[in-house]
Formats: C-alpha cells, structure tokens, sequence
C-alpha cells in the first residue's frame, strides 16, 4: 500500500492492522528523519503554486520516471501526467496550493470534470494539497470519485513531507533559501556554509530567489556557471581545503519545440569541468589550496565550466579537506 490516502472506486477504504502500522511509520518520518534530524517543514512557506506544482512533479518523477509538467496554457484537469501506453491509461496529478481544502471544493470538482472531457482513460488521479485534510474532506472526495467511477490519491502534508525525506536533493532545493536551520545539514567537522549565491558576473539566472534553480541565457558569451561561495571555519585550527567536486545526478534530456582580508570580493576562483552534464562525480584540484584561518571567513568563486545543452538535472557541490573531511553543499537543479 502506498503510504498516500488510496481511493478505489466503488469500494470503502478500510484500515487493517498492517495499514495502521504503516501511517504511524508515516508519522514518526515526517517528525523524525531517518537521519534523526527533525522536519516539521510547513509546505504553505512555498508562497507560490509554481513553486508548489514544480516540488510535486519533482517529487512524482521519483515515482513515475516518465511524468511530465503541463503547461498553463492547457491544464486539462491535470498538472502533471504519466502517459500510459497500450491503453493502460494515465496518471493524472493535480495541485492544489491552499489550506482552505473545503473552500476549494468547486476548484477541484471542475478539475475533475475537465479531466472527464478530455477523452483520455485515467488509471489514478492523484491529489496534492500542502495541508493534511479532514475526515469531512477526504469522505467527500472518495464519494466524488467513486460517482465518476476513478481511482485517486491525497498526497497531502504527511505524504509530501515523508517523500521529501526520501529525496533530500528536493528538500534542499526548495527549502534551503527559507529556513536557515537547514543549513546545519551542510557543516563537516570544521567548515560550515555561510553563503552560496549566483556569481554576479555570471551569465545564467535565477528566476525565484526561494528556490535552487538555475538557467542558462539563450544568448552567452560564456556557458560556464559561476557561484560566489563564503565558507565559516569554526574550528581552532587552520583548515586549507584542497580539491571539489561537482556531482551530476537525475539528469533529463531538454527536449527542444515540445582569499584576501575582508570579504567585499572573492580573491580566488576553482574551476570544475562537469563534461557537457555527464552523471556522476567530477573531481578538481584547488591549486593552490584554499587557506580558510581558524574562527574566520573565507570567500571565493567556483566556476563550472563544460555545462553542454539541451539537458536539465542536479548539481551538488563537494570540499574537500585533509584526507577524511568533506563539506557538502544543497543539492541545485540546473537548466541548460
């Protein structure tokens, strides 16, 4: 059973003893990660359903490899779709980004029957809302499902946040810029991450401020990716970082028609070659070695160079100090 609320046309959804096991498994993750760090992250802080739509589709391409974004110019009922072939019919995800589930009930009744008109066979029709629904809510939305004869799905709060668990690439993406005590996920034993932002020089964006997406400009002189970086070493000794890496992971073909005293500015730059967006681990050596002084600050540039085309996916950072440390950086979505 999936641990998302399941609807089956026709039937009444019962919970066995093994049902209840898995929601209060459910429950203790969404408290508790499994790395014993608490998250009791609030999905309305998002502030923007695009935001909101783009961490679901991110979260059902886990799920369903092959899901696929709609466009706003033709919703369709649906926000995200998983094709099916062969008649085995789609999986249908809508997003809905309010708290208010009962005051939303009319929105999501002319969802469901714009889905109708479109002529296709829905095998499931998935839910996700930012908020956990009532009883009233959810006894409701079985009844609508099961008068149009449709298997469905609630990924709400509970479900969203356990998932998110799961995939930390997304948590950190999404959820980084705005609660600032996820930034103790990215401390090693003597370094910490003070600031990573977009270098200024850079010829790539970032549309949203809250979120880690990063797009190349149509037009560049360079297609390199440059990030201005401040790192906090908090230990009582001289740390000299000596090498990076930039790893490459859930990329997506992009299917074109369809140190010097103070901080003012960064003395040095490492460069890291990813290969045109080859997956995995690229490794570079800092030469010379980053000298961050114990208690202090210390900023410089890192430039990716070799991004490619027509390609989207994820981008982690890496130091490396001494023979054992390593300080990891938020996991950063890229579009070439």
């Amino acid at each position: 059973m999936s641990p998302a609320q399941t609807f089956k046309a026709g039937h009444k959804h019962k919970l066995k003893r093994e049902n209840i096991a898995q929601l209060l498994d459910l429950f203790q993750r969404c408290e508790i990660g499994q790395n014993g760090i608490v998250f009791n992250i609030d999905l309305t802080l998002l502030r923007d359903p695009k935001r909101f739509q783009e961490l679901c589709f991110r979260l059902a391409r886990y799920e369903f490899p092959d899901a696929i974004p709609v466009a706003e110019t033709w919703d369709g009922g649906a926000d995200v779709v998983v094709f099916g072939s062969r008649g085995s019919g789609d999986v249908v995800f809508q997003c809905k980004f309010t708290k208010d589930l009962i005051g939303s009930k009319r929105k999501i009744l002319n969802s469901l029957d714009t889905l109708a008109k479109r002529g296709r066979n829905t095998a499931c029709w998935i839910l996700c809302v930012p908020v956990n629904p009532s009883g009233v809510f959810t006894n409701w939305l079985r009844s609508e499902l099961e008068v149009r004869g449709l298997e469905g799905q609630i990924w709400a709060k509970s479900e969203l946040v356990a998932r998110l668990e799961q995939h930390r690439d997304v948590l950190e993406t999404f959820f980084y810029p705005l609660f600032s005590e996820l930034a103790s996920n990215f401390r090693s034993e003597h370094l910490e991450l003070f600031k990573l932002s977009l270098d200024q020089e850079c010829e790539w964006q970032q549309r949203d401020d809250g979120v880690l997406y990063f797009t190349s400009r149509r037009i560049l002189r360079s297609p390199d990716l440059i990030f201005d970086i401040i790192l906090r070493n908090t230990g009582d000794l001289t740390t000299a970082i000596t090498a990076l890496e930039a790893e490459v992971f859930d990329r997506h073909h992009k299917m074109h028609g369809v140190p010097g005293d103070g901080l003012l500015f960064p003395q040095v730059t490492y460069t890291v070659s990813i290969c045109h967006g080859k997956a995995g681990i690229h490794s570079s050596t800092c030469e010379p070695p980053l000298i961050v002084e114990a208690r202090n600050l210390q900023r410089f540039k890192v430039r990716i160079t070799d991004t490619g085309f027509a390609w989207n996916g994820g981008l982690r950072l890496t130091f490396l100090a001494g023979k054992t440390e390593k300080l990891r950086l938020p996991a950063m979505r890229i579009f070439v």
